[in-house]
């Protein structure tokens, strides 16, 4: 288990730092992917409760949905609107017809998954956009501030950490790890800012935000997901990175962050 996390990392981080670097069709194509495999983990969850989400529904959604966020200028919020109330609609007749047991649960599940996978770790596309269109580094900044959240919270966790935070959650998380975890988030912001790698489109301020979204809302994106495994019944999302467990594993800090920073972009700087 610890041969195959340690490959994982020697392989993943750099070729994620890579395709971070690259950004544009490369970028986006891979977070597409990340995103239908956090999906069918997603989807997975909901089978071990009971429903039967409509997978094609969910996969046809996120690829019209990552499009979206890739070409956003080019469609307008009346065609993305148009296209969402299509696949509510199509998902309703669908389940309509097919006649399954638990309608209500299949459709609350297909489009639950779309919401919180699709529609959320999507936003990871537009971020990126936005870094190449305005010379900024943001992409990279919450990537390593989550990175180094988990990290920090995890070894000083274990090291001083006693008094748990979420213990019916997440039983091994205490609130010293979580704290270290924020510090190391703003920490990792404001050494962005200070050297110039966020860019000049960012102040201290944007950058101190930015710590708090990942440092403090990733960690509930993180204690979110875990919440949906333990209603499972399962430890990991999945298997398909050895000893990390799923793809929606590694990125349910993200998945919280990633729109956050999305909304803060887009509708608060400058208020």
């Amino acid at each position: 288990m610890m041969k195959g996390r340690n490959l994982i990392n020697a392989i993943g981080i750099p070729a994620w730092l890579f395709l971070i670097w690259k950004g544009d069709l490369y970028y986006s194509i891979f977070i597409l992917i990340c995103m239908v495999i956090a999906l069918g983990e997603f989807y997975r969850l909901m089978e071990n409760k009971g429903a039967r989400p409509l997978r094609w529904v969910g996969m046809a959604s996120t690829v019209f949905i990552a499009d979206y966020y890739y070409v956003q200028p080019l469609i307008t919020s009346h065609e993305l609107l148009g296209g969402i109330i299509l696949i509510i609609i199509l998902t309703c007749i669908w389940e309509l017809f097919s006649l399954k047991e638990n309608p209500s649960q299949n459709i609350s599940a297909t489009l639950a998954g779309i919401l919180y996978v699709s529609v959320l770790l999507g936003t990871a596309i537009d971020i990126r956009q936005f870094d190449h269109l305005m010379n900024t580094q943001l992409t990279l900044a919450l990537m390593l501030s989550v990175w180094i959240c988990d990290s920090a919270a995890f070894i000083l966790g274990t090291l001083f950490g006693t008094k748990k935070i979420f213990p019916d959650v997440s039983p091994k998380k205490s609130w010293v790890g979580s704290l270290s975890g924020l510090a190391a988030a703003f920490g990792v912001m404001v050494v962005f800012h200070f050297q110039g790698w966020l860019g000049d489109y960012f102040s201290l301020k944007d950058a101190l935000i930015f710590g708090l979204i990942a440092g403090f809302f990733g960690q509930l994106g993180d204690f979110t997901e875990s919440l949906l495994k333990r209603d499972a019944g399962v430890k990991d999302s999945g298997s398909i990175l050895a000893g990390h467990g799923g793809v929606l594993d590694r990125f349910d800090s993200l998945i919280f962050a990633m729109p956050l920073s999305y909304l803060y972009i887009h509708f608060l700087m400058h208020i």
